[in-house]
């Protein structure tokens, strides 16, 4: 077994396999008690049509099969978590997400309205527990106010092609898939998986890269979209997440574009680079 072929194992069906069922079902949303930390009130979701998993209790950690696995046995190999996957399913490769049609589809989000940051108590708790100041998200993001159904929400937002990519301490999705593209001179880009790996650098580099570029991919699947811009750029660094698909995806770009250099060694021993900012009290990264 690959990487490749354990990601495309069902995650609900993986975890049928250990004995683990949900706690509740909502139409494609799947919610469970964390299978690797202790908590009372579910806060593990599966998304059954994406086969994404996310820990809203773990800051917003998830991923695929292979990911859980590094969370379940910290202490494998990617090589020996491969191993630890074929025997827990046998060997099979046959439980692929299946989602009923009978299933009540995932609401729509409904954007309601748009504000400029600095007005929402809650939402300037949440960047402060992010260590990112008013300032710096004002520069990349607003206030979403939106809707799930008929009930209404809000969070940070940030602007992609297609939409928003929206996220606040409880929650994180989008009202439409894309990446998020913010003009600078042309000279430098610098490429984040998540918008606040980009506030965080921004917070700590802010005076050395304000007339650079920068591209939040929002979601690895929108890589494809990504690399048509990157290839225009004569310098590009990444700060992609230290987990399996992150790493892959560096280790391909490098050998895909001579002009890349990546950046995660900065952040070392850390998920990505807002863990590592949340934690650090030094300021500024070497490139």
């Amino acid at each position: 077994m690959n990487i490749k072929q354990a990601n495309e194992l069902s995650i609900i069906g993986f975890l049928g396999k250990l004995g683990i069922k949900p706690s509740k079902i909502s139409g494609d949303s799947y919610f469970y008690h964390s299978p690797y930390r202790k908590e009372n009130t579910p806060s593990f979701k599966v998304s059954a049509s994406k086969n994404l998993w996310v820990d809203f209790g773990d800051d917003n950690y998830g991923g695929k099969v292979l990911d859980l696995v590094m969370k379940l046995k910290p202490g494998l190999s990617v090589s020996d978590a491969l191993h630890y996957i074929e025997d827990i399913t046998g060997n099979s490769f046959s439980f692929h997400p299946q989602v009923s049609m009978e299933k009540e589809q995932e609401p729509k989000i409904t954007i309601r309205s748009v504000k400029a940051i600095g007005s929402n108590p809650a939402l300037m708790d949440y960047l402060l527990h992010r260590k990112v100041s008013a300032e710096t998200a004002s520069r990349f993001c607003m206030e979403v106010y939106y809707s799930i159904g008929d009930k209404k929400y809000f969070g940070i937002g940030n602007k992609n092609e297609n939409g928003w990519a929206i996220r606040n301490a409880y929650w994180k999705g989008s009202s439409a898939q894309g990446i998020s593209y913010y003009l600078g001179e042309g000279n430098i880009l610098h490429m984040f998986e998540g918008i606040f790996d980009l506030l965080s650098f921004y917070e700590r580099n802010k005076k050395e890269v304000e007339s650079d570029d920068f591209l939040v991919l929002n979601s690895l699947s929108n890589m494809d979209a990504a690399k048509k811009i990157l290839a225009e750029f004569p310098r590009v660094y990444l700060y992609l997440d230290n987990d399996i698909q992150g790493k892959a995806w560096t280790k391909r770009l490098l050998k895909d574009f001579s002009q890349c250099t990546d950046q995660s060694g900065n952040y070392l021993g850390h998920k990505d680079l807002n863990d590592y900012h949340r934690r650090s009290k030094s300021t500024g990264m070497r490139r």
